[in-house]
C-alpha cells in the first residue's frame, strides 16, 4: 500500500450512497475470505460503522454521512484514524456539508489521500438504484483492492 486513503462516497440526499457502502462491506468480506472484524457498531436505520481487516489492512466503513453531530458521527470518523488506525476509510457524505468538510480536514491533518467518488445514479426508469449500487460497489471493490496491493 502506498499511502493511507479515505474514499469519500458523496452526493445529494437519497441517492444510494449508504446502500453502495453497505454492499461494498459485504463484497470486501466475500472477496477477502479471511476478513475479520475488529469493531462493529449497530446504528439506527440500518446504517453501518465497521472496521475490517483485509489481508492485514484495516478498512474503516461508515455509511452514515448526513450530519456530523448526529449519532456521534464526528467521534466515529475521528476514531477510524486515532483509535483504529485504519489504512483505508470508506465513508459517505453529502456534497457540501459539515461531514464533507470534516473528512477533508481529517485527510489533510493526518496525511491521508482523499478520493471523492460517486455511486452510479439513474433518475428514472429503466434504472433500478439497487442494481446501480451493486455495480458501484463492484467498482469500489476493485479500487480498494488496487489500493491494498499498492497499484494506486
Amino acid at each position: 500500500m502506498k499511502q493511507k486513503t479515505i474514499i469519500q462516497v458523496w452526493g445529494a440526499q437519497d441517492r444510494g450512497k449508504s446502500g453502495t457502502i453497505k454492499i461494498i462491506r459485504e463484497e470486501l468480506i466475500r472477496f477477502y475470505i479471511n476478513t475479520s472484524h475488529t469493531y462493529s457498531l449497530p446504528l439506527p436505520s440500518g446504517e453501518i460503522s465497521d472496521v475490517l481487516i483485509c489481508n492485514g489492512i484495516k478498512v474503516g466503513i461508515e455509511s452514515m454521512g448526513d450530519y456530523l453531530w448526529h449519532w456521534n458521527l464526528h467521534d466515529r470518523l475521528n476514531a477510524y484514524i486515532l483509535q483504529h488506525n485504519c489504512d483505508i476509510i470508506i465513508c459517505a457524505s453529502r456534497v457540501y456539508n459539515d461531514v464533507s468538510k470534516h473528512i477533508e480536514h481529517l485527510a489533510n491533518t493526518h496525511n491521508y489521500r482523499l478520493l471523492k467518488v460517486t455511486n452510479y445514479r439513474g433518475e428514472e426508469f429503466p434504472f433500478v438504484q439497487d442494481e446501480l449500487n451493486q455495480l458501484s460497489a463492484q467498482h469500489l471493490l476493485n479500487l480498494v483492492d488496487q489500493i491494498i496491493t499498492g497499484r494506486i
